[in-house]
């Protein structure tokens, strides 16, 4: 049974699914993904517990499958950004993995500022403004904290370059989490000088990064000690997360743009030219010539998830969402927000939570469309999973809601680069179209649409 590997390196959970050539998931492991904070902002994972998550992930996935590692004929991952590790000569991390959320910077350099705020680095980087998560900026904080360190350091690997390097001893990433450190130049598809020289990084620390979905050697040694995996199976460097998902979930076949509802709230949509658009982030597409255009929000379910351990630890979130669907359009409740009263007006609260989601989606659709008419919108993340919450954010939204068949859209937009690996497809696009399906619509509601907005005025 040759099964295509898709992995999902999220910042809350890492995923791990086993697929057909047509997209049906055969097997799925799913991991919390624990971290440490050995000081007030910091989040780390410890290396030999990132493999130690992902080797559960690829158990379970197997043992759902009723599947072998060796009938695995092709790898590929969806990766969230700026998440790093240092390596030194040999290859030897030298750090934790540090997340992309950390927050040890406490400001970066006025003259970064200055040099990132401009048009000219929003048109070449595809963004403006380096923040203290940046991976940039705690690279600074090691050359600065840690100089013994630093001066050791022969690599710094993105998670999804340190999940290439180990798998297949190639030193490569993508283009598209690449995108988003600061320092690719666009437009002209390589390391910028400028930009590595304001941030004083040396592009030989850095990886190769080609398009995703590009060949990228096979699985080696470090394959087969950190996962079990056999060698010699074709990998494919993969994409961003949000990137990966909204391939996953039908972006340019069934969608105009995609929405993802999990720790971080994301639009993402496909764009001619970079434009300096606020609060939007762009990337290489899949087809080389195009953009992805990308707009978060930091704040996402996890809202959900504290009320729910806080004001309703016997209550799953599904029986939450389902008590707050039944109650009219724009309810809010009586108590204030966080207050124990909440617990008393809990299918109001949870309402309006789920309402805030869908208005802050609308406004990252605004700013990745453009001005353009979005027809059809596809829905990746958790919150995709609820029927009555897709219901609400379309009402909201006021466009139809496309969710496709297989839930794990992130995971299935890493198999379809690895399609492309081990030869079943020809390109990206091809595998898309044979392996990604569209299964229900929600269609907003003309009463609702306008009962919502009228109460927003």
């Amino acid at each position: 049974m040759p099964l295509l590997l898709g992995i999902d390196l999220g910042t809350s959970y890492f995923k791990v699914g086993l697929f057909e050539r047509d997209g049906t998931l055969k097997g799925l492991g799913r991991v919390r993904v624990e971290k440490d904070s050995p000081q007030v902002g910091w989040l780390e994972l410890p290396v030999d517990r990132f493999w130690a998550l992902l080797r559960q992930a690829l158990g379970d996935a197997l043992q759902e499958a009723a599947a072998k590692p060796t009938d695995i004929v092709g790898v590929s991952y969806s990766s969230q950004a700026s998440t790093f590790v240092l390596l030194d000569g040999s290859g030897a991390p030298l750090t934790p993995l540090v997340f992309w959320n950390d927050r040890r910077v406490e400001r970066v350099p006025e003259a970064w500022t200055t040099f990132s705020r401009t048009e000219a680095f929003h048109r070449a980087v595809g963004f403006g403004g380096i923040s203290v998560e940046s991976a940039v900026a705690k690279w600074h904080w090691f050359r600065e904290h840690e100089p013994a360190l630093w001066s050791r350091a022969r690599w710094c690997l993105t998670i999804a370059d340190y999940l290439t390097y180990t798998l297949t001893g190639e030193m490569a990433g993508d283009v598209s989490t690449a995108a988003l450190l600061g320092l690719y130049h666009l437009p002209d598809r390589r390391w910028w000088s400028d930009a590595l020289a304001a941030f004083e990084i040396d592009a030989r620390r850095l990886v190769t990064p080609l398009p995703p979905g590009s060949a990228c050697g096979r699985t080696g040694g470090g394959a087969t000690r950190r996962l079990s995996l056999p060698p010699g199976i074709p990998f494919a460097v993969g994409a961003l997360d949000h990137h990966g998902a909204a391939m996953g979930a039908g972006l340019e076949r069934f969608a105009d743009a995609s929405i993802s509802t999990g720790t971080v709230l994301a639009a993402v949509s496909v764009a001619d030219r970079i434009e300096p658009l606020a609060g939007c982030f762009h990337g290489p597409h899949f087809d080389g010539a195009r953009y992805f255009r990308l707009a978060f929000h930091p704040d996402g379910t996890g809202k959900l998830d504290r009320f729910q351990r806080r004001f309703a630890p016997d209550r799953s979130i599904e029986a939450l969402i389902a008590e707050a669907a039944v109650l009219a359009p724009g309810a809010r409740p009586d108590a204030e927000p966080w207050t124990a009263a909440w617990s008393v007006d809990r299918a109001r609260a949870i309402r309006a939570l789920i309402e805030e989601v869908a208005w802050t989606h609308r406004a990252l659709l605004h700013a990745v469309s453009d001005d353009r008419v979005l027809a059809r919108i596809s829905a990746t993340g958790g919150g995709a999973r609820s029927a009555a919450w897709l219901a609400i954010m379309a009402d909201i939204i006021g466009r139809p809601i496309m969710t496709p068949a297989c839930p794990e859209r992130a995971c299935l937009g890493a198999a379809v680069f690895a399609a492309v690996a081990a030869g079943w497809y020809a390109n990206v696009a091809e595998a898309a179209r044979g392996m990604v399906r569209a299964e229900r619509e929600f269609v907003p509601d003309a009463a609702r649409h306008s009962a919502y907005h009228g109460a927003r005025r």
